[in-house]
């Protein structure tokens, strides 16, 4: 029987991104964020997780989902992307 060690392990740090969306409505007291986080866990997988809730406050929602390669999320990321701006928000920064 083999056993992986730690030092097996390969993390990718340079494929790591946060991605962020925000909806600012001060007139109807709105101010929400929705954050795509790419990653790897403490086994070198890949992991995409979503998290959403009031900007200040600590997410009300997490989400992690396992994705076999960074491009996946990258598909994943764009639909997101996609939705979050047919609902009012804009990327971070903007």
């Amino acid at each position: 029987m083999t056993s992986s060690s730690s030092a097996d392990l390969v993390y990718d740090m340079d494929r790591w991104w946060v991605r962020e969306w925000q909806k600012i409505q001060p007139e109807k007291d709105l101010y929400r964020y929705y954050r795509l986080t790419l990653q790897q866990n403490l086994w070198g997988e890949w992991e995409l997780i979503k998290s959403w809730g009031r900007i200040g406050q600590r997410p009300t929602r997490v989400v992690a989902l396992s994705v076999a390669e960074p491009e996946h999320a990258e598909i994943l990321a764009a639909a997101v992307a996609k939705t979050r701006k047919l609902h009012g928000y804009l990327p971070d920064g903007v």
